[in-house]
């Protein structure tokens, strides 16, 4: 990036923040806009605090497929619906919730969708990802 875009980008965010802060004094902006910045290192920081444990975990919370056919192989739904009933079959120590229908429903839910399956994956299931 030369020096004169340089300059013209700088010329430009300062246009955005004097707009985006209108009547507010340059200080009390600051504030807030550091706040903002804090808050966002904090996040990606808890993020990565938290990816770096499931990462040992046996359930993850994505699915990355590559492969277009993956999900007419039967091991594969298997898979899938191991996951989601075993993640639905956590206990949350540290929350004490009275009310939270779907951890109840969940298992329930995927005994329900799992005889689907018995004898290989429908057709109508090989071009959706419903049942995640």
């Amino acid at each position: 990036m030369s020096e004169e875009q340089k300059k013209l980008l700088e010329a430009q965010l300062w246009n955005i923040a004097n707009e985006l802060r209108g009547k507010m004094d340059a200080d009390e902006f600051r504030d807030y806009i550091l706040g903002f910045i804090f808050y966002k290192y904090l996040s990606e920081k808890q993020y990565l605090y938290a990816n770096s444990l499931l990462e040992t975990e046996a359930v993850k919370d994505y699915l990355n497929v590559s492969d277009e056919d993956a999900f007419e192989d039967v091991e594969v739904i298997e898979e899938l619906l191991t996951q989601v009933y075993q993640f639905s079959r956590l206990y949350w120590k540290s929350l004490r919730q009275q009310n939270v229908p779907i951890t109840i429903k969940y298992p329930e839910m995927v005994a329900q969708i799992a005889p689907r399956f018995e004898n290989g994956v429908p057709e109508d299931a090989k071009d959706t990802l419903w049942f995640l």
